[in-house]
């Protein structure tokens, strides 16, 4: 046990350390976007997780959020922010992980942040290959250095873990998960705010509809509410009272980290909400409501998938805490482990 508390204090410790750098770079290069916030639970699953399938293709790892990014830029250079604008966004992306038979599920996040924070430079998509890079080359080195092959999964992980490649079925999401797309951008023209549907929501729905029987954080409703908001609490305090600066983005990938091993949550993607606020301009003090907003009709969109299901993946009422994999099992996130 304490030899494991010991290697995931170091994992947490590199993460934060590489944030801060990737901070460093993003400030002399006047390039915000190389602090993609997506790297944080990219860095972690990798840094912590060998075995997933997040860390088994450097070569996907690096071209399928640029490829992402290229297209969500065209888009926001092309047509406004709004139902059409967004579905197509999505669905483009979505093609992109169809064709390569990629598991890099946080392109996601990578084609809707250029719409969400009307963002135009060509330079966009060549920022996140820097950070993205990073990561390859490390996937790349680690292999090198290795001399031993990657354990296999034991069986009672396999299944908690996302497929390497590949989409399910259209017929067994396409409804919920459009659903919850439309009713998202309802909100978003309600409130009048983007961030409703701010871009790491995306990752989490697609994992919580799409990938739901591989989903390691399914039943776990409660815990995703608090980590998903506390996060984004996280991220915004850390921005007004230090700015962008890499002391700020080493305490917010700890202090997130920190509380998910609180909740004992493998939840990765939280980190990417305590991230978003060091990218979006002056980030505006309704950010945690907007996320609290996107999350809770995301949870209610799973909820009802899971009722009409049969109630496979627990219920937001009830908690569903039971139906939930163990917090080590190796899913989109699941790198976290025990706590």
């Amino acid at each position: 046990m304490v030899e494991g508390w010991l290697k995931r204090g170091r994992a947490a410790l590199a993460i934060a350390a590489f944030l801060a750098l990737i901070t460093v770079i993003a400030n002399l290069s006047r390039m915000p976007y190389v602090l993609f916030p997506e790297l944080g639970a990219l860095g972690w699953v990798i840094c912590s997780n060998p075995r997933h399938p997040w860390a088994r293709s450097p070569a996907l790892l690096l071209l399928t959020p640029f490829l992402a990014a290229v297209q969500g830029l065209w888009i926001t250079r092309h047509l406004a922010y709004g139902l059409p604008a967004v579905l197509l966004d999505v669905g483009l992306t979505l093609l992109v992980i169809a064709a390569l038979r990629s598991p890099i599920v946080p392109a996601l996040s990578a084609g809707l942040l250029p719409l969400a924070l009307e963002i135009r430079t060509w330079a966009y998509p060549f920022s996140i290959l820097i950070g993205i890079g990073a990561l390859a080359l490390f996937l790349v080195l680690r292999r090198h250095w290795s001399r031993e092959p990657a354990p296999s999964l034991p069986a009672a992980e396999t299944a908690a873990t996302p497929p390497r490649s590949g989409l399910p079925p259209l017929r067994a999401w396409a409804l919920p998960f459009g659903g919850f797309l439309v009713g998202a951008l309802l909100l978003v023209e309600w409130i009048g705010s983007p961030l409703v549907l701010f871009p790491p929501l995306l990752v989490i729905a697609f994992e919580m509809i799409v990938h739901r029987q591989h989903c390691p954080w399914r039943g776990r409703y409660g815990g995703v509410l608090v980590a998903i908001n506390g996060a984004a609490l996280v991220g915004l305090a850390l921005v007004k009272t230090l700015g962008v600066v890499p002391a700020a983005a080493f305490l917010a990938v700890l202090a997130t980290l920190a509380l998910l091993r609180l909740l004992r949550l493998p939840f990765p993607p939280a980190l990417g909400l305590a991230l978003l606020p060091f990218v979006i301009p002056q980030p505006p003090l309704t950010y945690p409501l907007f996320t609290l907003v996107g999350s809770l009709w995301l949870l209610l969109v799973v909820a009802l998938q899971e009722a009409l299901a049969g109630g496979g993946g627990g219920s937001a009422g009830s908690g569903g805490e039971a139906a939930a994999p163990s917090v080590g099992a190796t899913g989109a996130g699941g790198a976290i482990g025990t706590a």
